[in-house]
């Protein structure tokens, strides 16, 4: 908090800055004002600055580093501006209107037991914040307890910890439902051609094959019909574990800007905890490899027109693979590869 207060003075008029703030090419910060002083103070021929002739650009030294800072003929006004340090001493001027006082860090809780006394150790043991009192003549004088500023940057980390690890899942499981959906997508595609093949090879046939072409058809559709319910079904679940996660991440984040460091510790505590079942829980149910190939249900009507009542899809068990031309297994010697 001491480094960020640093980085809100300005190093020429050792003051808070004053709107604009222009950002250096070195990263360093200036007021405009300052900026400007030091330019027109440097540049009437003293060492280190220079004027560009025929305009009003130039170069000065920045203060902070000393590193060489050329102006185009706008000047000082040619500097971009620095809106997040102009934005952050906002809300710090704002802050010490509502009364926080002239630091950055908010009024430090006062312990229930003590008025007297502020809060500033946690007990490790109750798993709660308290005062010195309570250590030494209260309820936690047999319990271990640690400094309170020591649990805070633990229970930060943890909890960022928390926050980047389940945001990679959930990346993971949007990666995963995005790959379902094509899959899904695939399934359809797949019977959409299958059924095309279907209805080509019985083309010829339509006059004795009419009736089981429809049900040769239909099994494909519930089979697709099947497959999709399935991968919806998966989608849904994945879904929901995400949106629990993306739940968890915005209450993370949302509490990682809580000022109080008692307060901060109780809530990050409970959502740790449910981070932590959220990830375990995170072995999601996923497809089998190659569930969207529809390649079982294959057509040939070579040599089968004496043997048409006994056509059926193949008798070989479902291989979730990207091959398309397998082995013919069949059980029954009247029975005829689709």
């Amino acid at each position: 908090m001491e480094d960020l207060e640093k980085q809100l003075v300005c190093p020429v008029c050792l003051e808070l800055f004053s709107k604009p703030v222009v950002i250096l090419p070195c990263q360093h910060n200036l007021c405009r004002k300052c900026a400007n002083d030091v330019f027109q103070s440097r540049g009437a021929g003293v060492s280190g600055v220079s004027r560009v002739s025929g305009g009003s650009g130039g170069r000065f030294r920045c203060p902070s580093c000393r590193h060489e800072v050329v102006l185009d003929r706008h000047g000082v006004y040619g500097l971009q501006r620095n809106l997040l340090v102009e934005n952050i001493i906002d809300i710090y001027r704002q802050q010490n209107r509502l009364g926080s006082g002239p630091g950055l860090l908010p009024s430090p809780l006062i312990c229930p037991e003590h008025p007297e006394e502020r809060i500033n150790i946690y007990c490790c043991l109750c798993e709660t914040p308290t005062c010195s009192l309570c250590k030494v003549f209260g309820p936690h004088k047999d319990c271990e307890v640690a400094p309170l500023a020591d649990v805070y940057q633990q229970k930060k980390s943890e909890l960022s910890d928390g926050i980047a690890g389940l945001v990679a899942i959930n990346d993971h499981i949007q990666a995963l439902i995005s790959q379902m959906e094509d899959i899904c997508r695939t399934v359809e595609e797949n019977s959409r051609c299958r059924r095309e093949l279907v209805s080509q090879s019985v083309e010829g046939l339509v006059h004795i094959l009419e009736q089981r072409k429809q049900e040769l058809i239909s099994a494909i559709t519930e089979e697709q019909d099947e497959r999709q319910r399935h991968v919806r079904a998966l989608i849904r679940v994945h879904g929901q574990y995400l949106g629990v996660g993306v739940a968890l991440v915005e209450r993370g984040i949302h509490i990682m800007d809580q000022p109080h460091m008692a307060t901060f510790i109780q809530t990050a505590q409970d959502i740790l905890e449910k981070m932590s079942e959220s990830s375990r829980g995170a072995e999601l149910p996923r497809l089998e490899l190659g569930f969207e190939n529809m390649g079982r249900f294959s057509v040939d009507i070579e040599n089968l027109s004496h043997k048409l009542q006994n056509i059926h899809f193949c008798h070989e068990s479902v291989n979730f693979d990207d091959e398309e031309d397998e082995e013919e297994t069949e059980s029954d010697p009247d029975s005829h590869r689709l």
